[in-house]
């Protein structure tokens, strides 16, 4: 019994043992779970963001038609919305500040300020691998409703209802929305007088936000789309390229 007796004392605590490497293998599945489902929870959630974001920007554009709509209708152009053509729209380089090149020499307000988004984003088209001269395109001067009111929201100064497309109070999208006007480009000037009889083409751009009311800028996670389209008025109607996201519409504005 002797033999026996010392084999038992010699593996006291081996289940001690084994329990504990058990218990640390399901640890470790345990962790490696939860962390592959918080990821797949983050990616629905990104998923579930940028989709809204893309429709509140495309419910942004259909909006922006119907205002750009009442204006042809009132006035037979787009002249009230447009800023003024620029003959040369070309800077030195890329790295000229904000204000050069302006379509309105810096005004009406800077973007840096509250309430202001006017030409907030400008791209540079540089023929020679970013050396100038480069062709200066703003985004465009914030489309203003026929009351006047900007058809944007702008988290650094709330005061109207997020989400509201038509300014009437109520809520119509559940996130931001901002909506652009500006001239098409014809080489390095702007479309429009004195080159060209009417104003009778405008870019139009719609910037949708998800998910909270913060907005593009505000530090806070946001899934952000933008979408672009150009509009042509002819002697009859109103005709357009489809929309697409910025960066991918051409300017040229023909689409009839």
């Amino acid at each position: 019994m002797k033999p026996m007796a010392y084999r038992m004392r010699k593996e006291e605590g081996s289940a001690f043992i084994i329990s504990i490497l058990v218990l640390f293998v399901l640890s470790v599945l345990g962790l490696a779970l939860m962390l592959t489902t918080t990821t797949e929870k983050d990616i629905a959630i990104n998923y579930r963001w940028g989709e809204q974001a893309f429709f509140n920007a495309d419910a942004a554009l259909e909006y922006g038609k119907n205002v750009l709509a009442s204006y042809a209708v009132a006035n037979t152009n787009f002249t009230q919305v447009l800023p003024d053509a620029r003959p040369d729209a070309t800077v030195a380089d890329a790295t000229q500040p904000w204000i050069t090149g302006h379509p309105e020499g810096g005004g009406p307000c800077n973007p840096q300020t509250a309430g202001c988004r006017d030409y907030q984003y400008y791209i540079d088209q540089c023929p020679n691998a970013g050396g100038g001269p480069c062709t200066r395109i703003y985004i465009g001067k914030v489309l203003r409703r026929p009351d006047t009111t900007s058809a944007m929201w702008d988290f650094r100064a709330p005061g109207a209802v997020v989400g509201d497309l038509d300014n009437d109070g109520v809520t119509d999208i559940e996130g931001t929305f901002t909506l652009w006007v500006r001239r098409p480009t014809v080489g390095t000037r702007d479309y429009g007088p004195p080159n060209e009889k009417n104003d009778d083409r405008v870019i139009l751009t719609a910037e949708g936000t998800a998910p909270n009311s913060m907005g593009a800028g505000a530090g806070k996670p946001v899934s952000l789309r933008r979408l672009e389209m150009s509009i042509r008025l002819p002697g009859m109607g109103v005709c357009g390229t489809g929309p697409g996201h910025v960066g991918a519409a051409s300017d040229s504005a023909e689409g009839c």
